[in-house]
């Protein structure tokens, strides 16, 4: 059962890191659409 929790762990903190990769450009897109230009 503690390995489960460790797998679930690092699971947890790889999708969240992934999240912020994902997030960051997306961010840039979205407000430069908005904007028009950078």
């Amino acid at each position: 059962m503690e390995t489960l929790f460790m797998n679930l762990e690092i699971v947890l903190q790889l999708s969240a890191l992934l999240f912020v990769v994902a997030a960051g450009p997306l961010v840039v897109v979205l407000l430069s659409f908005r904007q028009g230009n950078l």
